[in-house]
């Protein structure tokens, strides 16, 4: 299932914020070379969880950016999901990850030359949501803010919304879209893989019985004992509906029970909706018609099984809208496909910011 329109942003902008930082460590490769580095961010600090505001982050230079010291290069930024970090798209155990796959591309000239900035974005609650929180920290603000500064400072980048991508994959599909919504003007284009938390259904519904058990958690650490989706709910409420009068969680959850069924409880539910993309878009319309493009897709047997009809709902309504997108569905589930020879990284994402991204300073932007 395909919708596609073309629409193009000639807005950017030029940065040059700088940002304590450690001494990066070079991990050599064949072709381009990883980078880990650590990024101090303002907009972390002070956060109740007491996560480091000091995040490391994986830097892909491409295989001429040492021996082409006056060449500068587009930017993607990749933002994992829940429970992963940074390493998820640098370390896989299958030996796959982004140096080999843009390597391999850039040698079978089927994509160009590109910077690739893969933050480590999981707090104490397993994953940020990308989201600024009273309680987490301003998660958000690091991801279109503090970061792309620093990576526009030190690395030869475009420092320039056309020349910027921001992909992801689940809870990271979910932050991509949420950073083409509300800093078009930072990120031109958009790629998320299984997006997640996109709207209300199934699995993310009263229907699951998980929500009781969240309501029940004494400790972050009893979420992951009583498994993957009480984690879940806990993780999205510290980014959308956090309390920090309500230690030792910081969290108000959106449904509770009342005679033996869950119920709405209204300005929690009011929260989550406020921050979930299908009821966004009336609002960041304009915002997202001012991508380059914006992808996104999902997989038939995803096991989240909210994932696949908020993905269409999103769609409907992003067509409603007169927004400009391709949705696609393909046959597998929530991560079968995203590594290897035919994966859609290789295939798809990375080839997609290769099409769309500029390669040089565009004329709004000196």
């Amino acid at each position: 299932m395909r919708f596609s329109l073309a629409v193009h942003l000639t807005m950017a902008c030029a940065v040059a914020f700088l940002v304590t930082y450690g001494a990066p460590e070079a991990v050599a490769g064949e072709g381009g070379r990883l980078v880990y580095i650590t990024v101090h961010s303002p907009a972390l600090e002070g956060n109740l969880l007491k996560d480091s505001p000091d995040r490391p982050v994986a830097v892909y230079l491409p295989p001429t950016y040492d021996k082409s010291p006056s060449r500068r290069y587009p930017a993607i930024y990749l933002l994992h999901g829940i429970g992963d970090t940074h390493k998820v798209w640098t370390e896989q155990p299958s030996g796959e990850g982004i140096a080999k796959s843009m390597d391999a591309l850039v040698s079978a000239k089927k994509v160009h030359e590109m910077i690739v900035v893969m933050p480590n974005e999981r707090n104490a609650y397993f994953g940020s949501f990308y989201s600024d929180s009273a309680v987490t920290g301003n998660w958000e603000t690091f991801t279109a803010g503090d970061l792309p500064k620093y990576v526009d400072a030190h690395y030869r980048t475009l420092p320039q919304a056309a020349s910027r991508g921001v992909a992801g994959h689940s809870m990271g599909g979910h932050g991509a879209i949420k950073m083409g919504m509300k800093h078009p003007d930072v990120f031109c284009a958009v790629f998320a893989m299984n997006p997640a938390v996109l709207g209300w259904a199934a699995d993310l519904s009263p229907r699951n019985p998980a929500f009781v058990a969240a309501a029940k958690l004494k400790s972050p650490g009893e979420a992951m004992v009583l498994g993957v989706y009480p984690a879940g709910i806990m993780c999205v409420a510290a980014a959308f509906s956090p309390n920090p009068d309500r230690p030792p969680l910081f969290i108000d959850l959106p449904f509770e029970l009342r005679q033996g069924e869950l119920q709405p409880v209204a300005e929690a539910y009011r929260k989550w909706n406020d921050n979930m993309p299908v009821y966004m878009v009336e609002k960041y319309a304009d915002n997202l018609r001012k991508l380059v493009a914006l992808h996104f897709d999902t997989g038939v047997v995803d096991e989240y099984t909210h994932i696949p009809p908020t993905c269409a709902q999103l769609s409907k309504v992003l067509t409603r809208n007169r927004v400009p997108h391709v949705y696609e569905v393909y046959d597998g589930d929530h991560r079968n496909r995203l590594w290897g020879h035919k994966s859609r990284i290789e295939r798809k994402m990375l080839p997609y910011f290769s099409a769309n991204l500029a390669f040089e300073m565009t004329p709004s932007a000196n």
